[in-house]
C-alpha cells in the first residue's frame, strides 16, 4: 500500500507540476494574442470604413490586401504547421497522429493570425489559441521535463490545447469536455486530471490578469434570458432540425471546396492563391462590413436586436463562402467563432419567422438566437456535450436546459443520421494525406515485456499501475491482450512483468517503437514480432 502510494506520487506530481505551467503559460500567450487580435480587428474596422466614406481609397485597399496576402502565403510556404484551423492540427498532435514544431506555433503562428484578422478574413481567434497551448504543452515538456516524463508528452500538450480554448472561449468547464470530446475522443481519468490542472491555473491567472486590466474574462456580455414556456418547446425542436439540415448544407460545401482548394492548389502555387483570396475579401468587406471579422462582433449584434432577414442570408452566404474557402486553402485561423455566427444567423431568422406569425413572444428573441448557436456548433463540429456545456456556462441558458438538450440533440442526430464527415476529421485526414503521401503502411503484431528491477517498481515503466485505456498509445495501435505475469493477480492495472500483445501500422522503421517502448520500457531486444 505504501508503495503504491509513493509510486502515484512520484507520477502524478510531476505530470501536475507540467500541467499547470503549460495552463498558465497558455493562459499568458492566449490573452496577450487575444489583446492583439482585438487591437488589430478594431483597426481593420476603421480602415474600412475609411474607405467606405471615400471610394477613392478602394484600389489601395484592394492591393494592400493582396500584399497582406502575399505575405500569409510566404509564412504558411515557410512555416506549414500554420497552415489552416488550429483545432484540427491540435487533434491530431495530441492524438499521436503528426506532430509540429512548437516554437514555431508560439512565435510565428500569432502573426500569420493576425495578418488574417487585419484582412477581415471570417475565421476566428480560438484555433490559434488552441494550437499555440498545444505547442506551450509540448515545450514545457521538452525544456522542464525529463526523459522519465516523457509518455507525459501528449497528456501535457492535451492540457495546454484546453487551456488554449478555455481563455478563448472564456469557458472552463466546455474546455474540459472539449478536451474528450473533441480533441482525444475517449475518456480517461489520467487525462482528464491533467486537462483539469490545466484549465484551472489557467482561468486562475485569466483573473489575475483581468485585475490588473489585462484582457476580459468573459466572452458575451449576455444579459437575463425569459425562460421558455412548457407549451413552446416546438421552438427549439424546430430549431435544432433546421440547424441540423443547415449543417450538413454547410459540411457537405466544405468537402466540395476542400477538394477544389486541392486541386486548384496542385496546378496554381499558394502565392497566387491567398493574395486573390485577401483581395476578394477587401472588395466585399467595403460593401458589407457584416461579413468581416471572426464573428464575435456579429454575434454580440444578433444578440442585442434584429437585422433584416434578407441582409443577414445575404451575410450567411458570404460568410460561408470565403469562411470554407480560406480554411480549406491553409490561410491560419479558427472556424470556432465563424461557427456560432453561423448559428447565430439561422437562430435569428427562425426567431424572426416564429415572432411574425404569432408563435411567440418578442422577448423569446434573444434565446432562439442562443438556441441556435449551440444546435448549430454542436451538430456541425459533432460536440453535442461542449456545446450544451457551453450554452449554460457562457450563453446564460441555465434556466432553459431542457430548451438547450432538445435543440443540440435534434441538430445532432440529424447531422449523423446523414453520414456526412465532420470537418474537423476532414482537416485531419488531409493532413495526413499531406504526410504520409508515397508511403504504404506496414501492419505489426509485437509484443513486449515490461522491464523489471530489483528495486522500486515505479521507476522501471511509466506503463506500470495504469489502466491500459487510461494510456494513450501511439496513433493506430491496438493493445490485443495483456497477459498478467502472476495468475494470482485480478487488478486490471499493468503490473511489472506483463506481457502487452499490440497491432499497429507503422509508416518508418520507428514510428511508433520508440514511443512504445518509452510507455512500457522495454528495450529493442525485449520486443518481439509476432
Amino acid at each position: 500500500m505504501q508503495r503504491n502510494l509513493l509510486r502515484n506520487i512520484k507520477n502524478m506530481l510531476p505530470y501536475c507540476g507540467l500541467s499547470a505551467i503549460a495552463g498558465c503559460l497558455s493562459a499568458i500567450l492566449g490573452t496577450v494574442f487575444k489583446l492583439g487580435a482585438e487591437e488589430v480587428i478594431h483597426l481593420c474596422g476603421t480602415l474600412y470604413a475609411v474607405v467606405r466614406q471615400n471610394l477613392l481609397w478602394l484600389p489601395v485597399l484592394v492591393l494592400g490586401a493582396a500584399l497582406l496576402g502575399l505575405v500569409a502565403s510566404w509564412i504558411v510556404s515557410k512555416a506549414p504547421s500554420c497552415k489552416g484551423g488550429g483545432i484540427p492540427s491540435s487533434a491530431g498532435a495530441v492524438r499521436g497522429m503528426f506532430i509540429f514544431p512548437w516554437l514555431t506555433s508560439v512565435i510565428v503562428l500569432p502573426f500569420s493570425a493576425l495578418l488574417t484578422f487585419f484582412c477581415g478574413l471570417p475565421l476566428g481567434t480560438e484555433g490559434p489559441c488552441v494550437q499555440m497551448g498545444t505547442a506551450v504543452g509540448d515545450g514545457v515538456l521538452r525544456c522542464w521535463g525529463s526523459k522519465k516524463q516523457l509518455p507525459w508528452r501528449r497528456y501535457v500538450m492535451t492540457g495546454g490545447a484546453s487551456a488554449g480554448f478555455s481563455v478563448a472561449a472564456a469557458s472552463p468547464l466546455s474546455a474540459i469536455v472539449f478536451s474528450v470530446e473533441d480533441l482525444q475522443k475517449k475518456f480517461s481519468p489520467l487525462i482528464l486530471l491533467g486537462v483539469s490542472v490545466s484549465v484551472m491555473t489557467a482561468q486562475i491567472t485569466v483573473q489575475l490578469l483581468s485585475l490588473l486590466g489585462i484582457g476580459s474574462a468573459s466572452l458575451f456580455q449576455i444579459s437575463d434570458m425569459s425562460t421558455l414556456a412548457p407549451c413552446l418547446l416546438f421552438a427549439p425542436l424546430l430549431i435544432g432540425i433546421i440547424c441540423g439540415l443547415c449543417s450538413v448544407l454547410f459540411t457537405r460545401f466544405y468537402h466540395m471546396v476542400a477538394k477544389l482548394a486541392g486541386t486548384v492548389m496542385q496546378k496554381r502555387s499558394v502565392v497566387l492563391v491567398f493574395p486573390l483570396l485577401f483581395a476578394g475579401m477587401a472588395l466585399v468587406g467595403v460593401a458589407l462590413s457584416d461579413a468581416l471579422g471572426t464573428g464575435h462582433g456579429l454575434v454580440e449584434k444578433l444578440l442585442d436586436h434584429h437585422i433584416a432577414w434578407y441582409l443577414l442570408l445575404v451575410v450567411f452566404l458570404v460568410r460561408t463562402v470565403f469562411t470554407t474557402t480560406a480554411n480549406a486553402a491553409g490561410v491560419t485561423g479558427g472556424l470556432f467563432l465563424p461557427t456560432l455566427a453561423f448559428g447565430g444567423i439561422i437562430g435569428s431568422l427562425c426567431a424572426d419567422g416564429m415572432i411574425a406569425l404569432g408563435w411567440m413572444e418578442a422577448n423569446y428573441y434573444p434565446l432562439m438566437v442562443v438556441l441556435g448557436i449551440v444546435a448549430f456548433l454542436g451538430a456541425t463540429s459533432r460536440i453535442p456535450l461542449t456545446a450544451g456545456v457551453f450554452a449554460v456556462e457562457s450563453l446564460g441558458c441555465i434556466h432553459n436546459v431542457p430548451a438547450v438538450i432538445i435543440a443540440i440533440t435534434v441538430a445532432f442526430l440529424t447531422a449523423e443520421l446523414s453520414g456526412v464527415e465532420e470537418i474537423t476529421e476532414t482537416v485531419i485526414d488531409a493532413k495526413l494525406h499531406s504526410l504520409r503521401k508515397g508511403t504504404e503502411p506496414t501492419a505489426v503484431e509485437c509484443s513486449f515485456t515490461v522491464e523489471e528491477h530489483s528495486f522500486t517498481v515505479e521507476e522501471h515503466s511509466f506503463a506500470v499501475g495504469k489502466e491500459p485505456s487510461d494510456i494513450l498509445w501511439p496513433d493506430t495501435c491496438t493493445v490485443v491482450s495483456v497477459e498478467p505475469a502472476q495468475r494470482s493477480h485480478t487488478s486490471s492495472h499493468i503490473q511489472a512483468g506483463d506481457r502487452i500483445t499490440v497491432r499497429y501500422k507503422r509508416y518508418s522503421n520507428s514510428e511508433p517503437d520508440k514511443e512504445l517502448m518509452a510507455l512500457v520500457g522495454s528495450s529493442a531486444e525485449n520486443m518481439q514480432c509476432l
